[in-house]
């Protein structure tokens, strides 16, 4: 189960599968699918972020690096 929790094709499919719930609760006027969506949503923040956005904050906080030492 650890394995499990800590694989990033996993979390990854909860990232689409929590969207394809809004889009298909959206069109079928759901509010269940909304939800489950956002109890997904819920997860991947408390569990994953880390594993799937990691390279996404280094490339940000490169970038925000960048930008302050142009404007200081």
């Amino acid at each position: 189960m650890n394995f499990i929790l800590k694989s990033k094709l996993f979390w990854s499919f909860m990232v689409v599968l929590a969207f394809l719930l809004m889009v298909i609760g959206f069109f079928t006027k759901d509010l269940s699918m909304w939800v489950t969506a956002f109890i997904i949503s819920i997860l991947v923040k408390l569990y994953a972020e880390d594993i799937l956005f990691s390279a996404y904050k280094n490339r940000l906080g490169k970038m925000r690096e960048k930008l302050a030492r142009k404007e200081g």
